[in-house]
């Protein structure tokens, strides 16, 4: 619901009354006046997002209101309207800082827009504002905390402002080496997805020990340091019972201390120091001092992750705006597959990418592209065009993508072992709209870790791509069609008249001329021109834009009109009809002569698919799916069936297997049930029959 307190400005009571009533409509909170001085009383008292007025008012006019309004809250957003539009004043109204300039009368679409754009600018501003304090509180705050570390408040200003999470480490352990005097050191740091701390900085270690030194929590000095949070000091390391010297030749000395570095609650990992530089051992002032130490140390590496996290959401959007941006311009299909697989590049270390388009009507993938380094590999054919069992896939129900997932992970692992590499293999199923339209497989080096937050990426670019793809395709597929609509319609228009002329002499001379040729030559001669003429219609039709009038419909009424029309065919083949209506069928919005027109179409289809003594089911039902409720009407026949190679094209306009067809009237019949936002499918087995299945928003 819009959300906003609206005050309405004008001299003439009834245009206030109508914009509060139109906009409280809308969702809004709307207070009005009719005196300039009222108002700015008003304003006084009350917050108001956004303030529209009348320019032309007694006393104050809606400028200087805008004026007094700005000074006291520069974000605040004005239209100004007025009954004396002219250049000047909408220029001079912008010049002073108007969100919107509006002519009486008010176009109410044009209205509800300048508001809506307003309030959320104004929600931005009060947004940025927020931020922009709280960034100060937390800078405050930061400045507070390492003033109070006096002479190390410089040294800590300089380590918490440093982005390399390595460079920090290393600064950090030589300000304490230098400062307390030890002579080896070291930061362990906490991997909290294993629970175990490893070394990431150090001074005076040997490097395989830097790289193969692991220890749990409790474990070692550090580890129990880490666990109980707790500075340590270890005044002699041969006498404390509670740890033992594993090598006495890398320590010069018996004492060391130890301190975790904690921020914010949150343990980071530990600061060791050892072998004091002048033989003596810690005292209890240098622990002090390494625990104050250990402070900024903390905060340098947080604010380095935090930087680092940051920097890589940046360098991701980055990339996923460049990828929507080359999509976007992409006039070539096949050029698709290679930006995509370069975009996903510089987020991952991918090797090779598959894409498989997913077709509805089939039930089957099409290998689309596929990019990488096994993109030189020949690919095979069972691997370009998969079919799924009935199990994976059932019509008007839920794809079971796990099973769609499995089929095709197994098929790229086999191909990718079948060239020696050691790869990984993830699917990702790309759904637009709550459909599927596609499965991408990523292939990884062997030893890569694809995490949630790199697959919920990937997921993003992948169904970014596809979307801007589709529409793209989409607006090309309008434009074509619009051409070929007009293109069509001059054609059927030229048709009309010379079909209609050759239809009156077959009729005329079919009188005249009588002879067992003419008798035979004359019906079939007519009966062509007829189906021209057909044809030309249904041609004209299908180029029509149509605006698609909309009202509550009874689906069951159409379908035994649509019976009516074809009753001749349906007696003429003693085909038997059954119907399985619901006792109350839900009304849905639609045009009723398109869905006629649809319903003819595939009755028609069945009809003339099936030899003498078939079967017509016709059977409605409701569904929900996702909190939508749907109106199922299943058109069932046992006539010849569809070819399973042939099943994916049936929609395609100008397709048909019947002699004498157009190829339009499935074409025509997909395209009205998208426009009606429904679904339409299709399932066929040769020899058995086939079964629409057309769903309708209830």
């Amino acid at each position: 619901m819009a959300e906003g307190k609206i005050l309405v400005l004008d001299d003439e009571p009834r245009m206030v009354d109508s914009l509060k009533t139109l906009l409280t409509m809308e969702g809004y909170q709307v207070a009005g006046e009719v005196n300039a001085e009222a108002a700015i009383e008003h304003m006084d008292k009350t917050d108001f997002d956004l303030i529209i007025t009348d320019i032309k008012m007694p006393r104050i006019d809606g400028i200087e209101i805008m004026r007094r309004v700005r000074e006291k809250n520069p974000n605040l957003c004005v239209v100004l309207i007025t009954g004396y539009a002219s250049i000047d004043t909408a220029k001079y109204a912008v010049e002073e800082g108007a969100f919107g300039y509006l002519t009486k009368p008010l176009e109410i679409d044009e209205l509800k827009l300048v508001v809506a754009r307003g309030l959320e600018k104004r929600k931005s501003e009060i947004e940025k504002f927020q931020l922009l304090e709280a960034l100060k509180i937390a800078n405050e705050t930061l400045q507070v905390k390492l003033a109070q570390l006096d002479a190390l408040s410089s040294a800590g200003n300089l380590l918490a402002t440093t982005i390399d999470l390595k460079e920090a480490l290393t600064a950090i352990l030589s300000l304490a080496i230098d400062v307390i005097g030890a002579k080896l050191g070291s930061v362990m740091i906490l991997d909290l997805v294993r629970d175990e701390l490893y070394i990431g900085a150090s001074c005076g270690i040997e490097e395989n020990v830097v790289q193969n030194t692991r220890m749990k929590l409790g474990s070692s000095i550090s580890g129990h340091v880490a666990k109980t949070r707790r500075s340590l000091i270890v005044e002699d390391i041969e006498r404390d019972k509670r740890f033992s010297r594993i090598n006495r030749e890398k320590y010069e000395s018996k004492s060391l201390i130890s301190a975790p570095l904690i921020y914010k609650d949150s343990l980071f990992g530990v600061i060791n120091l050892n072998n004091k530089q002048n033989g003596q051992p810690f005292t209890t002032d240098d622990l002090r001092l390494l625990s104050a130490i250990a402070i900024p140390a903390a905060v340098a590496i947080d604010r380095a992750n935090l930087i680092a996290d940051k920097t890589e959401t940046i360098n991701y959007l980055t990339v996923l705006h460049s990828l929507a941006e080359r999509v976007s311009m992409i006039d070539d299909p096949a050029q698709i597959g290679e930006i995509t697989f370069d975009g996903l590049k510089k987020l991952f270390d991918l090797d090779s990418i598959f894409w498989f388009d997913y077709l509805e009507h089939s039930d089957e993938l099409l290998l689309e592209f596929y990019h990488g380094s096994l993109s030189d590999i020949p690919i095979p054919s069972e691997l370009k065009n998969i079919k799924f069992q009935s199990d994976m896939v059932t019509v008007g129900k839920s794809i079971d993508t796990i099973l769609l997932q499995k089929k095709l992970s197994s098929e790229i692992v086999k191909f990718v072992r079948q060239t020696g590499k050691k790869m990984e293999v993830v699917t990702l199923p790309i759904f637009l709209k709550r459909a599927l339209t596609g499965i991408a497989v990523l292939v990884f080096p062997h030893d890569f870790s694809f995490t949630d937050s790199l697959k919920e990426l990937a997921l993003l670019a992948l169904t970014q791509t596809a979307a801007i793809y589709q529409r793209q395709k989409a607006v090309l597929n309008s434009t074509q069609l619009m051409t070929m609509g007009r293109l069509l319609g001059e054609i059927g228009h030229d048709l009309k008249k010379p079909l209609t002329n050759l239809k009156g002499a077959i009729q005329i001379y079919q009188g005249k001329i009588k002879s067992k040729l003419a008798s035979e030559f004359f019906p079939e001669a007519e009966k062509e021109v007829n189906r021209l003429s057909e044809l030309v219609k249904e041609i004209a039709e299908f180029s029509k834009p149509n605006k698609y009038q909309k009202r509550k419909i009874q689906i069951s009424d159409l379908l035994e009109k649509s019976l009516d029309l074809i009753s001749y065919n349906i007696k003429d083949k003693d085909v038997k009809v059954v119907k399985n209506y619901l006792q109350e069928n839900p009304p849905v919005m639609a045009n009723a002569h398109e869905m006629l027109q649809l319903f003819i179409n595939i009755l028609q289809n069945s009809v003339d698919s099936m030899n003498i003594g078939g079967t017509l089911t016709l059977d409605v039902q409701k569904l929900a799916e996702d909190d939508v409720r749907w109106l199922r009407i299943r058109i069932e026949d046992t006539g010849a069936g569809i070819p399973e190679d042939e099943l994916a094209r049936i929609f395609a306009r100008y397709y048909t297997t019947k002699q004498g067809g157009t190829g339009l009237g499935l074409a025509i019949a997909e395209r009205i049930i998208l426009v009606h936002n429904g679904r339409i499918s299709v399932t066929s087995k040769l020899g058995a029959g086939t079964t629409f299945m057309i769903d309708l928003r209830i």
